[in-house]
């Protein structure tokens, strides 16, 4: 059987898109991916067509997916849950997610129609009490509190 990884970094990374950044109380629902595609772990959901449903796109926005090291791995390999599995979705807490803009401590979170958390609110939807609980540049790793 060949070797299938030989090297491992020295530490761990500290934290990965979708890893509920503390032990502090959340509230975490669960719902049915409807997209096609899917929707990636620190993706924003927003509601589906159904009461239950979640998909990946819309103007409703409904959580954050939680990382669930349980999903059935990707075609493409992606961290993602396809359509049609239960996802966790955390609409309180705090949470790790790759931030689309610079984003400071303290600033209001937004998000685009197509689930990208931003600092920026022309245009996008507002994460309703939700916060930077980190500084970060464009495609860097943030805290995002939901309160």
């Amino acid at each position: 059987m060949p070797t299938i990884q030989s090297s491992y970094p020295a530490r761990p990374a500290a934290a990965y898109e979708g890893m509920a950044a503390d032990q502090d109380p959340a509230t975490i629902v669960s719902r049915t991916v409807e997209t096609t595609d899917g929707i990636a772990f620190g993706r924003a959901a927003f509601q589906g067509t159904r009461d239950d449903g979640i998909a990946a796109s819309g103007a409703v926005f409904r959580g954050i997916v939680l990382a669930d090291r349980n999903a059935r791995p990707s075609a493409s390999g992606a961290d993602l849950l396809a359509k049609g599995e239960t996802a966790p979705v955390m609409v309180r807490g705090t949470v790790w997610v790759v931030t689309a803009t610079a984003a400071s401590v303290g600033a209001a979170a937004y998000v685009t129609s197509t689930g990208a958390v931003t600092a920026t609110a022309s245009g996008n939807i507002p994460i309703p009490g939700a916060l930077f609980d980190t500084s970060g540049s464009a495609g860097g790793l943030v805290r995002l509190r939901m309160n």
